[in-house]
């Protein structure tokens, strides 16, 4: 398992930087800001979003982080999912605009949360 872990934050830090990198280099070759920057969302965070589901089916749902994390995040892919399969409910349209603020903060706690357990599995968060 923290053969998997270490793998996991090689492949979080990998897609997170490596996003950046190339959205600097398209930005400044392309002036696309705007639409590189949002896609940055969707790219980590399915990343992110798989990850999770990965450390729920090894049983680290026990951890206070990953409770959180879930808390935070589920609520907004299920949004945007929804929406993309045409089911709009308009008591819901907030939760992108909250997922907007908190993804950005939560991607970078979830990297540290990666780090912390692929070098310590056993340390509870």
């Amino acid at each position: 398992m923290k053969t998997l872990l270490k793998i996991d934050y090689y492949v979080q830090i990998t897609v997170f930087f490596g996003y950046i990198i190339f959205a600097l280099i398209n930005s400044l070759l392309h002036n696309g800001f705007a639409q590189v920057w949002f896609k940055f969302y969707f790219v980590v965070g399915g990343f992110q979003l798989a990850s999770y589901f990965v450390k729920i089916v090894l049983g680290l749902w026990k951890d206070l982080f990953i409770k959180i994390y879930g808390i935070m995040i589920l609520p907004i892919w299920l949004v945007l999912l929804l929406e993309k399969c045409y089911i709009t409910i308009d008591a819901l349209f907030i939760i992108p605009f909250y997922g907007l603020l908190t993804s950005p903060v939560m991607a970078f706690f979830y990297l540290l949360y990666c780090r912390d357990k692929s070098t310590n599995p056993s340390l509870k968060l």
